[in-house]
């Protein structure tokens, strides 16, 4: 059994058993997992401890582990963390590991993306699809101004900001869609062998 509980504003705590996990978000950007495991037997025994990272974590990410080991779960399709630990009565281990913040969209590559639906907007322009094209527009627009709304929340929470990446994700994925259905759109307007708009360079912004 898991359970999450959600404490203040800058860590969560998973509890897997006997094994907590606490992840803080550090003034270097990166997150810092502490990891407790308690024997509660009455006698000296040897405790494993498994946790799986958050599937975006590369074995490159982790800046320290201490004598943790890394490996890869190929059915759960994301590293772990794992050891074992002679722990005497009542004995609590803590354990910490870093890795670096990879929640981060690039921004830049978000503007590129608003410059490049701009550009499709214009080449809609004198065409009898520019209304349906200024709807796909502003779908676009709202979903990117979104995405700049969830990276700008940087003191959420480690488990918050995890969820904004992996949504900021899918809505860049569904812009891309939108420009390649308004460029298939734009194809059925324009004569053969015209060029239509080009995507911005990154130079270009």
């Amino acid at each position: 059994m898991i359970k999450i509980l959600l404490k203040g504003r800058l860590n969560f705590i998973l509890i897997i058993f006997i094994a907590l996990f606490l992840f803080l978000v550090s003034a270097e950007a990166g997150i810092t997992m502490r990891l407790m495991a308690v024997n509660p037997a009455d006698s000296e025994q040897t405790v494993p401890i498994k946790v799986y990272l958050p599937v975006e974590v590369k074995p490159e990410d982790i800046i320290y582990k201490g004598d943790l080991d890394v490996a890869y779960d190929t059915q759960q399709g994301s590293y772990y963390v794992f050891g074992e630990f002679l722990l005497a009565p009542k004995e609590v281990l803590e354990k910490e590991i870093e890795i670096k913040d990879v929640w981060v969209i690039d921004l830049g590559e978000v503007e590129l993306l608003r410059l490049e639906a701009k550009d499709m907007l214009k080449a809609f322009k004198k065409t009898k699809y520019y209304e349906r094209a200024q709807l796909i527009y502003n779908g676009i627009d709202k979903k990117l101004k979104e995405i700049e709304e969830e990276q700008d929340l940087s003191s959420a929470s480690p488990a918050y900001k995890i969820s904004n990446y992996r949504n900021s994700l899918s809505l860049i994925d569904s812009v891309k869609a939108d420009l390649i259905s308004a460029k298939t759109l734009l194809s059925e307007t324009q004569p053969k062998g015209c060029l239509l708009y080009t995507s911005p360079s990154p130079r270009d912004s």
